[in-house]
């Protein structure tokens, strides 16, 4: 079932704010937007829990992202999947670095957090 707009607009706006410099400044910020049980299976393989991804991201810039086919699918009551391709422009002269990526959101005491991120590279 597609998502009603407000909740894709909504989601759309806390995946932006969890690769923005201010978020990744602050460990508090980052948690508070994930979910105590979040998991990451990143291109690499590696598996991150919350911890290890907070210690990994905290203090770096992020890249700037571009999003396209952002979509959301409402799972259940209070949980949706978040569907996107990623382009990282790193450095002028280099090609994009193209990504799709998946999250899961869950919706617990009147707030969106991401429980589960994935991220495999796309040509």
């Amino acid at each position: 079932m597609t998502a009603e707009p407000d909740l894709a607009e909504h989601l759309r706006r806390l995946e932006a704010e969890l690769v923005s410099p201010d978020v990744w400044r602050s460990r508090v910020a980052l948690e508070a937007r994930m979910t105590p049980d979040f998991v990451e299976f990143a291109s690499a393989g590696r598996v991150y829990d919350r911890a290890a991804l907070v210690e990994e991201l905290l203090g770096k810039e992020p890249p700037p992202i571009g999003v396209e086919d952002f979509t959301v699918r409402e799972l259940a009551p209070a949980v949706a999947l978040v569907t996107y391709r990623s382009v990282i422009d790193r450095r002028a002269g280099d090609p994009p670095t193209i990504a799709l990526r998946s999250s899961i959101w869950r919706r617990e005491d009147g707030r969106w957090r991401m429980t589960f991120h994935h991220w495999t590279p796309a040509g």
